[in-house]
């Protein structure tokens, strides 16, 4: 039992008994022992002033060494390494991937920009009129960013997901963006060639185009990358019929520079976030994927479209300010 007074707990023993003179038992004495509770305290972790210069000096040797590794080579333990660490403000950056670039990469990528840089100098909202278009495939062993997915649980789901190699297919599509809008999707069957651009081109895109107003689709520009299919001798003279003087490309009037999915605001804006919405669950049949699809690019806000046009526009800054090397991980 527990002392009112001195908060101790009282372990009784059971009362010895003695015989009285006519005979009867009765009780002798009460053992009483006592216990005091254990004070728990934590076990002190190793973070001395020796160990701390351990563990900076092995990150500064290898700065892409983990903790479990430095804790395997200097005998401390990995929370006191993370304690460390942390206390010494290192955050434990990840590795960014890009397009590789070469030759006269570099060059161009800066007479690209400094053309735009020139434009924006005469007129501030020039790109808001500039269709920016790219395609993308979507398959149906996609993957998502698992680290986004979750599965809050006191025991544990094993949550699986079955993902289909086996049977693959997929779906290439088309988008664009013009200042706040978003142009599609449009589903292109098969493999891209010059002679499905060429036709989506012609007798597509101005049926896509109809939400413009007459005076927009006059002042437009039209901008793609400078893969095969666009570089087609058809395709281009679509362009130069359709937007003379007015396109952005490989064999234009205006080069785009290779390699630079950096500066395409569909690259750098729009198809990972549609592609972490289809992913999120499997896709079951191609129809069921355009679907998805659709209502994905419908989600989209004008917000986050004005962003994409702002984000190019420190992105230019930025390249040239570089080089033409890359800038990414440079943008804040």
């Amino acid at each position: 039992m527990l002392c009112k007074k001195t908060k101790i707990a009282h372990y009784c023993d059971p009362p010895r008994l003695k015989k009285n003179e006519g005979g009867v038992f009765c009780p002798l004495f009460y053992s009483t022992k006592l216990y005091s509770r254990k004070k728990r305290t934590r076990r002190v972790t190793v973070t001395g002033e020796n160990n701390e210069i351990a563990v900076l000096a092995a990150v500064a040797v290898n700065p892409h060494a983990s903790s479990r590794r430095i804790a395997r080579d200097s005998g401390i333990s990995k929370t006191s390494i993370l304690r460390i660490l942390q206390r010494h403000k290192f955050h434990p950056y990840h590795i960014s991937l890009h397009q590789e670039l070469h030759g006269d990469d570099f060059e161009n990528r800066v007479i690209f920009c400094q053309w735009a840089r020139d434009k924006i100098g005469l007129n501030r909202n020039f790109f808001l009129n500039v269709l920016f278009s790219d395609e993308s495939g979507f398959t149906n062993h996609g993957q998502v960013n698992r680290h986004n997915m979750h599965y809050w649980s006191v025991a544990n789901p094993r949550w699986l997901r079955e993902v289909e190699h086996q049977r693959p297919w997929t779906l290439n599509v088309w988008c664009g963006i013009i200042g706040d809008k978003l142009i599609g999707p449009y589903f292109i069957e098969g493999t891209l060639n010059g002679q499905k651009y060429q036709e989506f081109l012609d007798q597509h895109l101005p049926i896509l185009l109809e939400d413009l107003t007459l005076q927009e689709r006059a002042n437009m520009w039209f901008q793609h990358d400078g893969c095969p299919a666009h570089y087609a001798i058809i395709s281009r003279e679509v362009l130069d019929r359709e937007y003379t003087d007015r396109w952005i490309g490989r064999g234009g009037p205006v080069a785009w520079p290779a390699r630079s999915p950096d500066l395409t605001p569909l690259d750098f804006c729009l198809w990972g976030s549609i592609k972490e919405k289809v992913y999120q669950d499997v896709p079951t049949t191609p129809e069921n994927m355009m679907e998805r699809i659709r209502n994905a690019c419908r989600a989209v806000s004008r917000e986050t479209l004005i962003q994409c046009h702002e984000s190019f526009m420190r992105r230019i800054d930025k390249c040239v300010e570089v080089g033409g090397h890359h800038f990414e991980h440079l943008l804040k």
